[in-house]
């Protein structure tokens, strides 16, 4: 017995199999993530060095060429290019595509080893960074609100970002812009000079005074106790009152050379929303995370913040990657569910009977439905791919369904034979010609298997 044949005989046991063949698919639809493209690993590797104070040219001579020369000899390293800038030296490191990037990251960091002991000693040690588009934020707002943006730094970081960070998905959540606190002692050069002191003394001071230290452990009985001496500064009062030397005799403080001033950091960017002075959060998603999830996430715990939150503080949302995501989706999708309605239109047109018509219009919605329990166990997301190749698919489904029901029904007009038999023996004659068509589309698409780079692994 052959599948038209089981199809037939056995119509109640289909109709269960395709029940619970929806029902796995529905499952599967709600738990399968949106993105715009699929989840790719790009084969790029950078290493960052940082040298404060140096010329570029002194960074690209001292630095950027010896790291060049040495990560160049890794294996499967497709081109190698450089930055240097002022204090900074970024070497880019591009494999081939297929690379696994953990090892070649630990390639890359091996490498190093070799030349770290003749780099300056003053230059910090390199730093391996994979590239990884998931380190991009995903999420911008501008935030708005209280008297000035060095309280509304101090609140977003204090009551919002731990929560934020604490939900499924989220890796990290940035606040950049604005003002942001900053004790500075403005030392007097006269006053410093009189009493014979220098600056590097009094920097000396501060940093040693700064300081929460171990005093060792208190034993009671079975416990152990541990012992902190709590030196950090709490106030501008204690920093005033730091004693910084002797002269003639008498201790000279801090507010005797300097001033002490609780302000903020010096100025080099700002932010702006509409038309105020704002805060900038950034919201950042795990690695595999998926991109809509992450952020309606976000946006739904922030509305439940929205009672604790004060009074004047507004979320902004500057650039929301999830809106780009879903309207790219949403188009998508209803391309796909546009043609397939104009194909049933078509196929109504030609044949001219309501009941062939009615089996395509099912047969779509059903082929598609069970795709999405290999979308969901494949891992992957509903992208432009995917849904590309769902709308490619349901061509080809329409042109087979056409062939077995045209067949079907010459049966039943030419032959007189009987529904059943027309079904049998109709889908039965076309199943190896459908079966080879369908072979040989895979087979056009099948060498795109065996191209390399972004495109190979699209």
């Amino acid at each position: 017995m052959n599948i038209p044949e089981f199809s037939v005989n056995r119509k109640i046991t289909v109709l269960m199999l395709t029940l619970i063949v929806c029902l796995f698919g529905v499952i599967s639809f709600f738990r399968v993530g949106i993105d715009m493209m699929p989840d790719l690993e790009y084969p790029f590797v950078s290493v960052v060095t940082t040298y404060e104070g140096v010329a570029s040219e002194d960074v690209e001579n001292l630095i950027t060429k010896p790291i060049e020369e040495a990560v160049s000899t890794t294996k499967r390293v497709k081109t190698v290019r450089s930055i240097s800038k002022e204090g900074v030296s970024v070497v880019m490191v591009e494999f081939e595509w297929g690379t696994l990037l953990d090892f070649a990251a630990q390639d890359v960091r091996d490498k190093l080893s070799w030349i770290i002991d003749f780099l300056p000693e003053d230059s910090d040690s390199p730093m391996v960074v994979k590239f990884n588009m998931s380190d991009s934020p995903i999420l911008f707002y501008g935030v708005t609100g209280m008297k000035d943006t060095i309280k509304l730094r101090t609140y977003l970081n204090d009551n919002v970002k731990p929560r934020i960070e604490r939900l499924d998905g989220v890796a990290s959540c940035w606040v950049a812009g604005g003002l942001e606190r900053e004790i500075n002692v403005f030392v007097d050069r006269d006053r410093l000079k009189a009493y014979n002191l220098s600056l590097d003394q009094v920097i000396g001071t501060l940093r040693t005074e700064n300081l929460n230290i171990s005093a060792g452990h208190v034993t009671r009985g079975y416990t152990e106790y541990l012992v902190r001496t709590m030196g950090e500064y709490k106030s501008l009062d204690p920093i005033a009152n730091t004693i910084v030397g002797m002269h003639n005799g008498t201790p000279i403080y801090i507010k005797d050379i300097a001033a002490v001033k609780d302000t903020h950091k010096e100025v080099r960017s700002y932010s702006r929303t509409n038309r105020k002075d704002s805060l900038v959060m950034m919201i950042l998603k795990q690695s595999g995370a998926n991109t809509v999830t992450v952020i309606d996430r976000v946006k739904r715990a922030l509305r439940d913040m929205r009672a604790e939150i004060p009074e004047g503080v507004e979320f902004h949302a500057v650039m929301d990657f999830s809106r780009i995501i879903k309207k790219v989706v949403k188009r998508t999708t209803f391309n796909a569910v546009e043609g397939a309605i104009l194909a049933v239109m078509v196929i109504l047109l030609f044949l001219g009977n309501w009941r062939p018509t009615l089996i395509i219009f099912l047969a779509i919605p059903l082929s598609v439905i069970t795709t999405f329990m290999g979308i969901y166990g494949m891992g992957y997301t509903f992208n432009i791919m995917t849904l590309g190749g769902l709308a490619l698919g349901i061509g080809m489904l329409v042109d087979n369904a056409v062939v077995v029901i045209e067949n079907t029904f010459r049966h039943l007009d030419e032959l007189k034979a009987d529904r059943r038999e027309a079904a049998k023996s109709g889908t039965t004659e076309v199943g190896m010609a459908i079966i080879a068509s369908t072979l040989t589309t895979m087979a056009v698409f099948l060498p795109m298997v065996l191209t390399s780079g972004m495109a190979g692994k699209l």
